[in-house]
């Protein structure tokens, strides 16, 4: 009995495998004949008197055959299972002829140092082939990345120059600057072990015991949906702020990124990770002192005046009237002007910063930090900063500024303290030589 229903089972599986295939053979028939027809009709609705074309209407019955063979799921086959693109650009001309004078002035690195950051972020990016594809190199995944990045390009312009899909594109930037930010993070942006050099770097710009200045810049990005007001700044436009600490090289020390551009400098600097370390020491290693006067200086960092006060942030004096407060401006400016032209030199170089971002919300924060990173590999590999034609465009600051946050009086106190004997000390330095 068994015998008799699998029997039955298999000559009805064959019966169903021979109607499938004549069906489909029938479909390609018509299809052709159909594709014919509408090739002599519409040669002929061109030789009409106005020289127009006209519109060719589907027949009743080729409209009914369409339904039945959408009834009946037969696929159409595609024309093409991957869209075919040139790959002669970077093939050819990219990896075989450029040099690396032109490879800093596109992508802004050398060959031997993109070829370093292949290896590092490698093996995140790697992708298998497969029996449908052969996958995108790691190379040219990093290169799609970091020409969207430097060049200002959206990622239609990525798609024509690579030969590679819209999406891809898309998801390829972004898995790029994930890699970047995990990889490289902290082993780029950090104060690192040779503090004395950046103290003398300091000093010989005319500020002693300073390890970093601070500053911060807008970075403009799309208005979300819904959430549009949460990020207007008082400049009149959505953004994201980037809050960065550099060396007296213009090397990010730190980077705080994230916190939305209505929100003021202070603020976003007395919460960030580098204020709560410097309150506790534990920034600087081993946190040097400088006695001055019976008063311990610890590692200071420059700021303008928008930020707070506190015994290691040195500001300058808002109304200087005695030659000591003229001569500590005077050098605190002029020492503060090196994270002015790091934030210059990044958005000169990654120049999607000087755009608006047209990216998701979450992922605005790893593209901003991506960027910070190649800046300073770029900075530590020695690759000059090309200036663009196109300058930066200068933002006027509205009349309608937003209050400053009013903080604890004891770190003006303190901060007072300290700024008064140092700027003593820097006067009497200058008097002695």
């Amino acid at each position: 009995m068994f015998a008799v229903k699998a029997l039955i089972l298999a000559w009805l599986q064959i019966i169903l495998i021979y109607l499938r295939r004549s069906i489909e053979a029938t479909n390609s028939f018509w299809l052709r004949v159909v594709k014919r027809r509408r090739t002599r009709h519409s040669s002929w609705a061109l030789h009409d008197i106005h020289q127009q074309p006209q519109r060719v209407h589907r027949s009743s019955r080729a409209r009914a055959r369409a339904r039945w063979i959408a009834l009946a799921g037969i696929r159409v086959p595609r024309r093409y299972w991957v869209y075919p693109r040139s790959n002669d650009w970077w093939d050819n001309f990219v990896t075989a002829i450029w040099d690396d004078e032109l490879w800093i002035q596109n992508f802004r690195m050398a060959r031997s140092t993109f070829n370093e950051l292949v290896a590092c972020i490698g093996p995140r990016l790697a992708r298998q082939d497969t029996r449908l594809r052969r996958a995108i190199p790691v190379e040219k995944r990093v290169a799609i990345a970091i020409w969207y990045l430097a060049n200002c390009y959206h990622y239609r312009g990525c798609m024509n120059q690579f030969g590679v899909g819209l999406s891809t594109v898309a998801g390829i930037v972004l898995e790029v600057c994930f890699a970047i930010k995990a990889e490289l993070l902290s082993k780029l942006v950090c104060l690192g072990q040779d503090v004395a050099k950046i103290m003398a770097g300091f000093q010989q710009l005319g500020f002693p015991h300073c390890i970093g200045a601070v500053d911060g810049t807008h970075i403009a990005i799309c208005q979300f949906k819904g959430r549009g007001h949460e990020y207007s700044n008082r400049k009149k436009f959505n953004s994201i702020l980037i809050q960065g600490t550099v060396d007296h090289t213009g090397r990010f020390i730190d980077v705080e990124v994230g916190w939305s551009g209505r929100n003021h400098d202070a603020f976003v600097f007395a919460n960030s990770a580098i204020c709560e370390a410097m309150d506790a020491g534990a920034f600087v290693p081993g946190n040097p002192c400088l006695t001055l006067e019976g008063v311990a200086v610890p590692p200071l960092i420059i700021s303008d005046a928008a930020y707070p006060m506190r015994r290691w942030l040195m500001k300058p004096y808002g109304t200087p009237s005695t030659p000591a407060e003229r001569h500590f401006n005077k050098c605190l400016t002029r020492s503060r002007n090196v994270v002015e032209h790091a934030f210059g030199r990044l958005k000169g170089r990654w120049r999607c910063l000087r755009s608006c971002l047209l990216v998701a919300e979450e992922n605005v924060t790893s593209i901003a930090v991506a960027c910070v990173v190649l800046h300073n590999l770029c900075e530590q590999k020695g690759h000059g900063y090309v200036e663009d034609d196109a300058p930066l465009q200068q933002v006027q600051l509205t009349e309608d500024q937003p209050s400053v946050p009013v903080w604890p009086r004891r770190h003006l106190e303190q901060g007072k303290v300290v700024r008064d004997v140092l700027a003593r000390h820097m006067l009497s330095q200058v008097q002695h030589q």
